[in-house]
């Protein structure tokens, strides 16, 4: 199988920056994966040897396998190495062509589609709200200031969070699109949540929304549901021209 991968050679003067080699070398693991040379169950090459066998450092094989990994192709297992999961190869690889083709354009295009369905979900969490909606809306946050108060990562339950506001406006086919995106909307969250110094001003965000939510102001609610998606854009696109 380690032929595969050096088939043939990184272009190393299309930009000069590693994070066109760390695209590169992800198309060549979803190439891999769509000729079937990469099976659920297959160990991929340590870091080590994959930066060996694409001759270049391990930075742009580090971010390939972060890539990877959130959107569910490949999964760690502690001491044991890296392997292919099972997975919807199909959707996958959608995924893949779809961030590929230009990775910050196509993440403004993510907040335009999430502004779509997001402040329409939260007009009608505020709504139709439960009182079971309104308790795993607030089990997601205190999870979120746990992981906040030990400098944990809060990806994983600001997912939760959002998606218990999806569910909380009871519109099967918002769940539908939420539940398309949501290999998008993993990344996109880990791209905005990777600093810790925003995870305070993401936490008061979704505080305030659930406050709008019990009280049924629908109108706030979208307000700041408006107002943290602008901020979590502004991050990436911060953070996208420092890179």
């Amino acid at each position: 199988m380690n032929n595969f991968f050096v088939e043939k050679p990184l272009n190393k003067f299309a930009e000069d920056s590693s994070d066109a080699l760390y695209a590169q070398i992800v198309s060549r693991i979803q190439q891999l994966m769509r000729e079937g040379h990469l099976k659920e169950g297959d160990k991929l090459p340590s870091e080590r040897e994959l930066a060996e066998m694409f001759a270049v450092s391990r930075v742009p094989v580090r971010e390939a396998l972060k890539v990877l990994e959130f959107l569910g192709a490949i999964q760690y297992i502690r001491g044991q190495g890296v392997f292919v999961k099972k997975i919807e190869l199909k959707r996958i690889l959608h995924t893949l062509d779809f961030l590929m083709t230009d990775p910050a354009d196509q993440l403004m295009n993510l907040f335009e589609a999430r502004e779509a369905f997001e402040l329409q979900a939260v007009r009608f969490a505020a709504q139709r709200r439960t009182e079971a909606d309104i308790e795993a809306i607030q089990q997601a946050l205190l999870e979120m200031e746990f992981l906040i108060s030990n400098g944990k990562p809060v990806c994983e339950v600001s997912t939760k969070f959002h998606t218990a506001i999806i569910a909380a406006a009871h519109n099967e086919i918002i769940s539908e699109v939420n539940e398309f995106l949501s290999d998008l909307l993993t990344y996109s969250r880990q791209k905005s949540l990777s600093d810790f110094s925003r995870h305070p001003t993401s936490l008061r965000y979704h505080q305030l929304i659930l406050q709008h939510i019990i009280a049924k102001d629908a109108q706030a609610a979208v307000a700041v549901m408006q107002e943290h998606l602008n901020n979590a854009k502004l991050a990436i696109q911060n953070m996208m021209h420092a890179e």
